[in-house]
């Protein structure tokens, strides 16, 4: 099946740590010379055990999905470098052994964010139409769609309440949108009996119904206030044409996702990354096959709901039948 292999580097040097995100990643330089962003699961709250799990597979089904992300890597660190600077583990909570890691973009777009962020400590309004502004002239407009149904299939929730999780990047005069963050997929960055549970009710005969309330909470019924960003970059999605729509090639490759590609790209995530292999395999694994197959579903009960101002009523027309897969 071949795909996308995760490079494998060792930690060279830190060279700042940043103020963002619960886990407080750092930039990096690895020993191929390239700067990364390196992450930790440890908090100072608590140990996200599966949070790399999670950025792993979610990486893997990014790439297979053709959903912008940045080059990931696994990256070691030596407790040589610990060793040198102990507040690399006593201050900052990176301890020796593998960690998660992903290539730092070029041109990286962050003024925006920053001068929001500044402006909600502030308490003062900051005009959705700045954020509008600010996904204009991407020249990958059409992932948009992609990365909204990659979410859906990850269970991922954290992307357009959090406004750092959506990055543009500036290199050689384009503008390109990339996704990142996906510790916080799969109902948590943590694995434990409740999200376990959560995981499972994919089998449950009311699932879809229920995953589709949980996207409508706290929208009083309609999903034209899933975040500042969602409402930035829905109308890049064209449903106008319900033959011929934005999710069509997408969800037709979600839709082909197989328990042997399943294999392969969880056998390339490092053991010390799991709490207990082989029952989060076969977890994660039995989710992903169920909720492919929602995933169209959802799409049409969002566009029902108004999540899409592109959208003029009617059922979406798809272009492949549904497959169940095996476990």
């Amino acid at each position: 099946m071949g795909g996308i292999i995760i490079k494998q580097i060792n930690v060279q040097s830190f060279l700042n740590y940043l103020g963002t995100g619960m886990s407080r990643p750092a930039i990096i330089v690895g020993d191929d010379f390239e700067k990364y962003i390196l992450k930790t699961q440890r908090t100072a709250q608590d140990n996200w055990n599966c949070m790399f799990l999670n950025e792993g597979i979610c990486y893997k089904i990014a790439c297979y999905l053709g959903v912008p992300v940045p080059e990931a890597a696994i990256a070691n660190l030596d407790q040589k470098l610990i060793d040198a600077d102990p507040e690399i583990t006593f201050v900052h909570r990176f301890f020796e052994g593998l960690h998660f890691a992903s290539s730092e973009l070029t041109g990286k777009e962050e003024n925006l964010l920053d001068n929001h962020q500044m402006a909600m400590k502030m308490g003062r309004p900051y005009l959705a139409k700045t954020w509008n502004a600010f996904f204009d002239n991407i020249v990958n407009a059409e992932d948009i769609s992609k990365i909204i149904a990659f979410d859906l299939l990850v269970g991922n929730f954290d992307r357009y309440g959090n406004e750092g999780n959506l990055l543009i990047s500036n290199e050689s005069a384009q503008r390109k949108i990339f996704a990142i963050d996906h510790g916080h997929a799969f109902f948590g960055p943590k694995w434990t009996s409740s999200k376990v549970q959560k995981i499972k009710e994919v089998n449950d005969p009311n699932y879809r119904d229920n995953f589709a309330a949980l996207i409508l909470k706290n929208n009083n019924g309609r999903m034209d206030g899933l975040g500042t960003v969602f409402r930035a970059i829905e109308n890049r999605v064209d449903l106008s044409d319900i033959d011929n729509h934005s999710f069509m090639e997408v969800v037709s490759r979600i839709e082909s996702i197989n328990s042997d590609m399943l294999i392969e790209w969880f056998n390339e995530i490092p053991d010390a990354w799991y709490v207990d292999k082989g029952n989060q395999i076969g977890i994660y694994s039995q989710f992903i096959l169920r909720q492919k197959l929602h995933v169209r579903h959802l799409i049409q009960e969002m566009a029902r709901y108004g999540a899409f101002t592109n959208y003029r009523g009617g059922v979406l027309n798809w272009n492949r039948t549904q497959s169940t897969g095996t476990v």
